[in-house]
């Protein structure tokens, strides 16, 4: 027979630990009131004891120095009247005479003896002489019973406290524990039994009460959880089966599991439902070489995962088919071991189509190479033809500019005969003006020329470089009067007095940003400005700004701006102009190892500005 296995609940627990702590308490108490009583009391029974003493001994000296025996009787009955006096014993000391004693019938009960000399003092100057023993014996009977009522009382009052203890502990934890926690355990059961979302009053803020609102809480999550495990579950059901792409599911050792509409379609069958009845097995349902499986699979078993693996099976209806596997293996959930998932497409047309674009790529490289070969060719001759170009213009500056020279000569000769009209100084003025055009325009066009061939050489030289700037100011002034503009050249005095660079190139960077400057510039002002930016080991840090309050350059054009052939402005002021001065300024700057830089707001002017490292000479 099975031993009866006897199961205590909280409440039971709780009920007796606490009767049990508060009996040990009130056990501990009594114990420590009852031993101090006891000994307060012997300690009273020890004190009465001497004052008997000292009475017996006071009163009894006279009477046994006088041999008084009836007064020593007399005094002996008054001793024994006290009911806590056992025995008392007189020994005559000096005297031939037998000890007077008194005792009770009865056994003392611990008794208490103490013994003393009974002393006489004739006279107040005379010692005290010892003239008898005393033995007094007190029994402790009396003080016992006080201790035995004290401790049946202790004990009246133990019981009745620990009913009062067990009671109110009872109600207490029934009320406060029990009760909440059978209602949070039909609430686990009801969430256990699948009713998600379960929940219980919270009666109190306490410990019990903030459980309970976990739990309640943990119910919600619970139900949420479960509704999103749920959608989620629906959703993925949904898209497995709804899939355009085959998708399949298998146990480690190869059996199907499960697989989806556009799978079972693609192998020939209607329904997956009736592709898993012709086998449970993938390879029952295609037919695919031994070798190619094995491959597949070991490599899967290596790899675990597998993705876009072409291959080419064939239905149970001997229709081929072209596929692309992408396969990977999954723990399973609980003790399902592994799992094997993997989507299968159909890549039968795609395969076609990159057969057949294979041949025309192949064709076509052939087309392509042909074409690349004569492209290459034909920019062979336009990079020769380019460079021909540019070096004629560049050889045959001296033939350009030789008749013009000649041409302006003359027409400024012409201009010094006072003898013509002044119909035909005019006449001589215009051809002497469009001259010195065309003779702008060619410089820059052949300066462009010899740049891009690579034939642009800088010549430094000794430079008086205040007398250079000076010279560059007066060539624009007349301008700038003419157009009423006020024109500003501040220059640093602690510039050098001589530099080695290339003067001419110098001046003709700085001749077309300050004519770029007059000629957008309709009011206001423009200017030059020259710093001293550092001072190094027998050179100098230069800083050249040319500023103006012009019609500005647009942001987005400022891209442009030093491009070859490249205009900028919206307006008639580009008439008549190459384009070419600002490209050249920056090709012969960059020569010089600089390179200028453009601040400029549409509206609001703008500041050419670069820097030049020269070395200096004396």
């Amino acid at each position: 027979m099975a031993p009866v296995r006897v199961s205590f609940g909280i409440q039971s627990r709780l009920v007796v630990g606490i009767a049990l702590a508060a009996g040990l308490l009130a056990l501990g108490l009594g114990w420590y009131w009852t031993a101090r009583e006891e000994l307060e009391l012997n300690q009273a029974l020890a004190q009465r004891q001497e004052r008997m003493a000292s009475l017996v001994a006071l009163g009894f000296a006279g009477p046994i120095w006088n041999l008084d025996n009836i007064a020593i009787k007399h005094l002996l009955d008054a001793v024994m009247a006290d009911p806590e006096v056992h025995a008392i014993e007189l020994r005559p000391v000096g005297v031939n005479a037998e000890p007077m004693r008194r005792q009770r019938s009865e056994a003392a009960l611990d008794p208490l003896q103490r013994q003393f000399d009974v002393r006489y003092q004739a006279a107040p100057d005379v010692a005290p002489t010892v003239v008898a023993q005393a033995t007094l014996v007190l029994s402790r009977e009396r003080v016992h019973a006080q201790v035995a009522q004290m401790r049946r009382f202790v004990a009246s009052l133990l019981a009745a406290m620990l009913a009062a203890v067990l009671a109110a502990s009872f109600v207490l934890v029934y009320r406060l524990v029990k009760r909440p926690v059978q209602r949070l355990g039909q609430m686990a059961r009801q969430v256990a039994e699948g009713q998600l979302g379960a929940s219980t009053e919270v009666e109190r803020s306490d410990e019990i009460g903030l459980l309970t609102e976990q739990f309640n809480l943990m119910s919600a999550r619970l139900q949420a959880s479960s509704e999103g495990l749920q959608l989620s579950e629906e959703r993925f059901r949904s898209l497995f089966e709804n899939a355009t792409e085959g998708i399949f599911q298998a146990d480690a050792r190869g059996r199907l599991l499960s697989l989806n509409r556009a799978l079972a379609q693609m192998l020939g069958f209607s329904t997956p439902a009736k592709a898993l009845s012709m086998g449970r097995r993938l390879r029952s349902l295609v037919q695919i070489e031994a070798q190619e499986f094995k491959r597949i699979a070991m490599a899967l078993q290596r790899h675990r995962l597998l993705q876009q693996v072409p291959m080419l099976i064939a239905t149970n209806e001997g229709r081929q088919l072209w596929v692309e596997l992408s396969i990977h293996v999954v723990p399973g959930g609980g003790s399902q071991g592994l799992r094997i998932e993997g989507m299968v497409s159909d890549i039968t047309q795609r395969r076609i189509a990159e057969q057949e674009l294979t041949h025309y790529r192949d064709h076509l490289e052939d087309v392509v190479t042909e074409r690349t070969r004569e492209l290459s060719e034909a920019k062979l001759r336009a990079e020769s033809a380019s460079q021909s170009k540019s070096r004629f213009l560049a050889t045959m500056s001296h033939e350009f500019r030789t008749p013009l020279n000649a041409i302006l000569g003359f027409g400024q000769l012409l201009q010094m005969d006072h003898s013509l009209s002044a119909a035909q100084l005019t006449k001589v003025g215009q051809i002497r003006d469009a001259g010195e055009h065309l003779l702008s325009l060619i410089t820059d066009v052949l300066d462009m020329a010899s740049i891009e061939a690579g034939k642009v050489r800088l010549q430094p030289s000794s430079v008086d470089l205040r007398a250079l700037l000076d010279m560059v100011a007066d060539s624009v002034r007349l301008r700038a009067e003419q157009k009423g503009l006020v024109f500003d050249v501040d220059v640093a005095a602690q510039l050098p007095a001589r530099v080695l660079v290339d003067g001419q190139r110098l001046r003709q960077v700085l001749m077309n940003l300050l004519s770029n400057a007059v000629k957008f510039t309709d009011n206001g002002s423009f200017g030059l400005q020259v710093r001293l930016r550092s001072e190094l080991d027998h050179s100098v840090r230069i800083g050249f700004a040319v500023h103006d309050t012009g019609i500005g350059i647009a942001a987005r054009m400022l891209d442009r701006l030093f491009q070859p052939f490249e205009q900028v402005a919206e307006d008639a002021r580009c008439l008549g102009g190459t384009g070419l001065g600002l490209s050249i300024s920056q090709q012969l700057v960059r020569e010089m190892g600089g390179e200028i830089r453009v601040h400029s707001e549409l509206g609001h002017g703008s500041v050419f500005e670069f820097d030049l490292v020269l070395p200096t000479t004396h």
